[in-house]
């Protein structure tokens, strides 16, 4: 029988960049749909769903990428403050790529969103790495 320590000391044993992928992968997801239920469904503006995902999902990266990846073992509310300032400004670069390939180039939101999304994975990865989470446990 497992039990929840062992499973999470089985997957710390996992490589960071795995970690990564997965539990960044469900926080896009989560987040794409968000945003895919905005646009399609209810039909709102791009910049209102793109401000509702953030709103929805950024606490919930945070935390779990803190935990979960990280390993975060520095001041929480350093980390959150340096976290939520990477996610900041990528919800300006975000904004900025969706006006350019939206309002200029005529592009489908959800594609352009889609795009964004697999253009940013990295550089999530090493902003958080570097720089939001730089005093966890390497």
């Amino acid at each position: 029988m497992f039990s929840l320590s062992k499973i999470f000391a089985y997957w710390f044993k996992l490589n960071k960049k795995l970690r990564f992928l997965l539990v960044g992968g469900g926080n896009t997801v989560f987040s794409f749909l968000i945003f895919t239920i905005g646009i399609s469904w209810l039909q709102w503006n791009y910049q209102v769903v793109l401000i509702i995902t953030y709103l929805l999902s950024v606490n919930f990266s945070i935390l779990s990428m803190r935990s979960l990846v990280f390993e975060g073992k520095g001041n929480l509310a350093k980390e959150y403050a340096k976290a939520a300032f990477v996610y900041l400004s990528l919800l300006l670069l975000n904004y900025a790529f969706l006006f350019l390939f939206i309002d200029l180039f005529a592009w489908n939101e959800i594609v352009a969103q889609f795009l964004y999304t697999l253009l940013a994975t990295i550089s999530t990865f090493v902003l958080h790495n570097k720089f939001s989470f730089s005093s966890a446990k390497k």
